[in-house]
C-alpha cells in the first residue's frame, strides 16, 4: 500500500492488538491469528516508501474466499490497498514471497528495540524513521532498502509453553508489546558506517521517546540486535545471573564464550 497510508496502518495495529489482549467477548479475535507485521519501505533508487501487512491465520476455513472474521472485522480491511497476496497457502510458499523481497549478495544491518503497545509512541517511532529518510535522500546510496518493522509481542504468547530466561513472563497479562525493528540494504561497503551509524541513531530516537513516555521496555529481540546492542541485559538480571551459572557449569572453559567468533556473550 502507498506510503501515505502509514496513520491508518499504526492505528489498526494498535488497535488489533489491545482487542487481542481484551477481555470483552464482543470482540472478534481469535489464537489462530498471527500478526500483523507491519513493514514501512522506503527505496532510495525510486525515491519512494511503500507499506506491506503480512497477515495470517493458522485455521482459515478451506475453500472459502472470505478474509477470517478477527480480519474482516480489524481496521485493516478497510485501508486501500494497491495489491493483496492474500490466499490459502503453505508456510513455506508464504516465505518464499516474504524472502524474494530481500535478495542475496547485499550488504544488510539490523537494530532493535521493544516497546508498549501505544499509539503515540508507535508514531513517534514512524516519525524517527521519517526524519532519516529525509537524511538520506541527498546521498548517494545505491542499492539502499531502509525499512522499519513492527511486530506484536502479546503476553498470552509468552506464558505458552515452559519457562524459559527471556524475562517476557513477568510483563502485565494485559500489556502487549511490540518489537520494533530496522532492517537496512545496500550494495557498497563504502557506505557501511553512514548507514549504521544511522540505524543507531534512529534506534535511539525511538527509545528517547519510549523513556520521556513511560512506554519502553527492557527486552531486545536478540535476532534483530545490532553489534553494539546488548540483548542478554534485556533478560533481567535474575535470568541473566542464571545463564551464567549454567555457562560455567557446563563449559567451564568457556569455548562458547572465547573460542566461538561472532555473536552475543554472556560475559
Amino acid at each position: 500500500m502507498p506510503g501515505g497510508r502509514a496513520a491508518k496502518v499504526l492505528d489498526a495495529f494498535n488497535d488489533f492488538l489491545n482487542r487481542a489482549e481484551s477481555h470483552n467477548n464482543d470482540v472478534n479475535y481469535d489464537a489462530s491469528a498471527a500478526g500483523p507485521i507491519a513493514c514501512f519501505s522506503y527505496i532510495h533508487q525510486l525515491g519512494m516508501q511503500a507499506i506491506a501487512v503480512n497477515l495470517v491465520h493458522t485455521a482459515p476455513l478451506l475453500n472459502s474466499r472470505q478474509w477470517p472474521l478477527c480480519w474482516q472485522s480489524s481496521r485493516f480491511e478497510s485501508i486501500f490497498r494497491f495489491w493483496n497476496t492474500c490466499k490459502l497457502r503453505t508456510l513455506t510458499s508464504a516465505t518464499d514471497e516474504m524472502n524474494a523481497l530481500n535478495p542475496p549478495g547485499r550488504r544488510q544491518s539490523f537494530a532493535t528495540t521493544t516497546v508498549k503497545n501505544d499509539l503515540p509512541t508507535l508514531e513517534a517511532a514512524h516519525s524517527a524513521y521519517i526524519d532519516s529518510i529525509a537524511s538520506l535522500r541527498s546521498l548517494k546510496v545505491k542499492g539502499l532498502v531502509f525499512t522499519l518493522v513492527m511486530q506484536p509481542l502479546l503476553p498470552a504468547w509468552s506464558r505458552k509453553g515452559d519457562p524459559n530466561p527471556l524475562g517476557l513472563d513477568d510483563s502485565p497479562a494485559d500489556e502487549p508489546l511490540v518489537i520494533v525493528s530496522l532492517t537496512v540494504n545496500w550494495d557498497e561497503a563504502q557506505n557501511d558506517a553512514m548507514v549504521k551509524n544511522l540505524i543507531k541513531r534512529t534506534v535511539a530516537d525511538i527509545e528517547m521517546v519510549a523513556k520521556d513516555r513511560g512506554t519502553g521496555h527492557r527486552y531486545r529481540y536478540l535476532n534483530y540486535c545490532a553489534e553494539w546492542q546488548s540483548p542478554f541485559q534485556g533478560y533481567g538480571a535474575e535470568n541473566l545471573q542464571f545463564l551464567r551459572e549454567v555457562s560455567k557449569n557446563y563449559d567451564p572453559d568457556g569455548l562458547f564464550q572465547k573460542g566461538c567468533p561472532g555473536g552475543f556473550k554472556l560475559f
